[in-house]
């Protein structure tokens, strides 16, 4: 009796935080970039499409990304700045570490970066401001950590181009 109660209590330490082929991951995250100050709020989703053995899996999804700041000059004139990001992700998730409740990943994003600029002077009057939107690249690098076979807990890395390089906090939900 007592072997099958330890075969149970292992089996349920060592996988219930596991991903594998087929399962999906949905959550927001917050992320700081440095350059402006302001917060990216995001949603990111997963699916699991293939595994690697025990080692771990591999997924797609997509993410979404949107920051709001104004630039104030010293004379009251301002630069309102939203940026939009809609992309494509893909993740290597490593799933033996330790108890497995550590999931580290690393991956590729690739979007478009919708940028929408209006400049205010001190007199009222605003314009809308060119500046260049486009393709988007970012390398992740991340690790989630699982408090239930349920939630997650996430943090990424991202590096790319736009001079966007985030940190982000987030809750990812295994549906």
């Amino acid at each position: 009796m007592l072997k099958y109660l330890f075969l149970i209590t292992f089996s349920t330490i060592t996988i219930f935080s596991q991903l594998k082929e087929g399962d999906h991951l949905l959550g927001p995250s917050l992320g700081f970039w440095a350059k402006p100050n302001a917060p990216t709020l995001g949603l990111n989703y997963e699916y699991q499409i293939s595994q690697l053995g025990e080692a771990g899996t591999i997924s797609i999804g997509g993410v979404f990304r949107y920051t709001s700041y104004n630039y104030y000059y010293p004379h009251d004139d301002y630069y309102d700045y939203n940026y939009t990001t809609l992309g494509f992700q893909s993740n290597l998730n490593f799933n033996r570490i330790g108890d497995g409740k550590f999931v580290p990943f690393v991956g590729l994003v690739l979007g478009y970066n919708y940028i929408n600029s209006t400049y205010h002077n001190k007199s009222g009057t605003f314009y809308d401001a060119s500046y260049s939107s486009g393709a988007w690249l970012w390398a992740q690098l991340g690790m989630r950590y699982f408090f239930s076979q349920k939630v997650a807990g996430a943090v990424r890395l991202g590096l790319g181009n736009f001079n966007f390089n985030v940190i982000e906090i987030g809750v990812d939900f295994k549906l």
